[in-house]
């Protein structure tokens, strides 16, 4: 049973984010940029490498209204560059730490969904940043338990470039996933106007 489809993620991401937060959460953090010599993240359980949002979101990228074949659009896409060390991470083993919004689930199984960087943001009214979620499918049989509003560390394969759906730009980031921790810390009640905090 499919919940979304992938080419409505930004709608999904506010209207699911925002059924579990009280306020967003605003980063008033400048973005940081990845640093040269430092594109090689330390490598944790065994073979994967530690990777975070900061690094992932740290550039900007201008998300086109039309599909690829309108010559603005393409224009617009030869401007847009995704850096040379977050290319690095395409194909890489990674273990990266955010916040889990299903997609598809079967037999009760969460087999895709979207791990975000904060889960909060959306409820300003704002569609997170497109290099701010990455979009995980486990393999065929192995499902994983749903866990909202907690942060989690995802295991997987990056795969780092630009990804359509009829003609249109839906995303950056995709995951095949393989593991998932459980929840950094125990979930606790949430004082009123309080909202978890977004990962790293």
């Amino acid at each position: 049973m499919k919940f979304f489809s992938l080419s409505i993620v930004p709608a999904v991401v506010i209207a699911l984010g925002c059924q579990s937060a009280a306020q967003p959460v605003k980063d008033s953090k400048p973005p940081v940029k990845p640093e040269a010599g430092n594109e090689k993240p330390a490598v944790v359980e065994g073979k994967y490498h530690k990777v975070n949002f900061k690094q992932l979101s740290s550039y900007a990228y201008e998300v086109p209204d039309d599909p690829i074949s309108d010559p603005k659009t393409k224009a617009l896409m030869e401007k847009n560059q995704i850096p040379e060390a977050i290319k690095k991470l395409d194909k890489q083993d990674v273990a990266i730490t955010g916040f889990m919004l299903p997609l598809r689930v079967e037999d009760g199984k969460i087999t895709e969904f979207l791990i975000l960087r904060d889960q909060n943001a959306c409820c300003n009214g704002m569609v997170p940043k497109i290099n701010e979620w990455i979009h995980t499918k486990m393999p065929k049989g192995k499902g994983v338990k749903p866990m909202m509003d907690v942060m989690i560390t995802f295991y997987g394969k990056l795969k780092v470039g630009e990804v359509f759906e009829n003609g249109y730009l839906i995303g950056l980031y995709e995951m095949d996933g393989e593991k998932l921790s459980d929840p950094l810390t125990a979930p606790s009640p949430l004082k009123p106007g309080e909202s978890p905090k977004p990962a790293n």
